[in-house]
């Protein structure tokens, strides 16, 4: 079940039935029935609570039977149930933004080490709403394949990959700071906040709370525009905390952004979505409040109907158009509005993608027979980046 067989549990039968880490902290429990079945399985999350899987207690779904998935005994959501002597096949998952941060993580790494475990090379994913956050999350439990494609982004979005199971490791380190590695440390969760390494298998992922090698040393940084604005944790190589930081103050007032700024950043998410949430994005959007205000040690907090970008997006910019030429001014707009919309698009997607599961089936079928992406409003983001490159002129 994992590369170390040193920190597998087995039973009589030989069947793994949970992992610890390096330093014996518990990370997972299977417990199996005499017949063979799984009968649940727990899995711990970086906060340190834990969710229990109940193979075939989530009831019927219009994919069939569910398993369920809970914490502390209360429903967050069901996917599609799994033979789990046999994990052939990545299940679609209903409602993913009802899971705590880190659990489609937790649930992925578990279907692939049992997919090791039994000898299966190869899953897919044929479902509805390939979106791209979870074309991210499973990247950090497997790899895509063929691994040479083009654009395994759209690749993904037309069923075109098989994912083969590549699990990662995890270390709890000094002050349960969550440290996950296969051949380096590729993702550090401290806080509450989850910090990644920016290339994955080939592809970039675009992060402002970045894992990055400094040396002989492991650093977890914010960035903007790709230049470190805070770093907040120094790591050893082997994941040990060498030292934790403490990130200075955001400025404490809130400010309205500008109603062309967040057209733009609107305009640009659902650009960047799949065709069928476009409609429902936009209404998600339209019941937002966006600011610029106050974020402690990240970019972007998201409080009920409130967005809040943080002041150090302006101050980078502000810093990155001094003195420059309007042309590498709108640049630079531009591409703090890209990192502005992949900020906030995660909360949108998933805040789309509720209503739209609400929606009845007819009105879910036609969304999901659309296959092109909506027409970017390239006016709208032109017009946003020319306002954030005036701001940041002026401040």
């Amino acid at each position: 079940m994992a590369a170390d067989a040193t920190r597998v549990r087995r039973d009589a039968a030989g069947r793994p039935t949970g992992e610890h880490d390096r330093h014996g902290f518990a990370l997972s429990a299977l417990e199996w029935r005499p017949d063979g079945a799984l009968r649940r399985a727990r899995l711990r999350l970086p906060d340190g609570h834990w969710i229990e899987i109940e193979p075939g207690a989530g009831g019927r779904a219009a994919w069939g039977a569910s398993d369920l998935v809970t914490r502390d005994a209360h429903p967050l959501t069901r996917f599609a149930a799994l033979d789990w002597t046999r994990v052939d096949r990545i299940p679609p998952l209903a409602e993913p933004a009802r899971l705590p941060g880190g659990a489609g993580a937790a649930i992925f790494n578990l279907l692939a080490r049992l997919a090791v475990e039994q000898g299966v090379g190869l899953l897919r994913y044929d479902a509805p709403y390939p979106t791209e956050a979870l074309f991210l999350s499973l990247l950090e439990s497997f790899r895509y394949v063929p691994d040479d494609a083009p654009d395994p982004r759209a690749a993904f979005g037309s069923g075109a990959l098989t994912w083969r199971p590549a699990p990662h490791e995890v270390a709890i380190e000094a002050g349960g700071i969550w440290v996950q590695r296969r051949e380096h440390i590729e993702k550090i969760v401290a806080g509450g906040r989850a910090y990644y390494r920016p290339d994955w298998q080939g592809v970039r992922r675009l992060a402002p709370r970045v894992v990055r090698d400094d040396g002989d040393t492991v650093r977890a940084s914010l960035m903007v525009l790709g230049r470190v604005v805070e770093d907040h944790m120094v790591l050893a190589a082997d994941g040990g905390v060498v030292e934790t930081l403490v990130p200075p103050t955001d400025p404490s007032q809130v400010l309205p952004i500008a109603p062309e700024i967040v057209a733009g950043l609107i305009a640009i998410v659902v650009a960047t979505s799949a065709a069928e949430l476009g409609r429902w994005l936009l209404a998600a959007a339209r019941e937002m409040q966006f600011v610029w205000g106050p974020v402690h040690a990240d970019l972007v907090t998201i409080a009920g109907a409130r967005v809040t970008l943080s002041h150090r997006l302006r101050r980078v910019l502000a810093d990155s158009v001094r003195a420059r030429p309007r042309a590498d001014a709108l640049g630079m707009g531009l591409a703090v509005l890209r990192e502005a919309g992949d900020l906030v698009a995660d909360a949108l997607r998933a805040r789309a993608q509720a209503a739209l599961a609400a929606e009845d089936a007819a009105v879910q079928a036609t969304a999901l027979q659309s296959d092109e992406p909506p027409p970017a409003d390239a006016r709208a983001i032109a017009a946003a980046a020319d306002a954030l490159a005036r701001d940041a002129a002026r401040g």
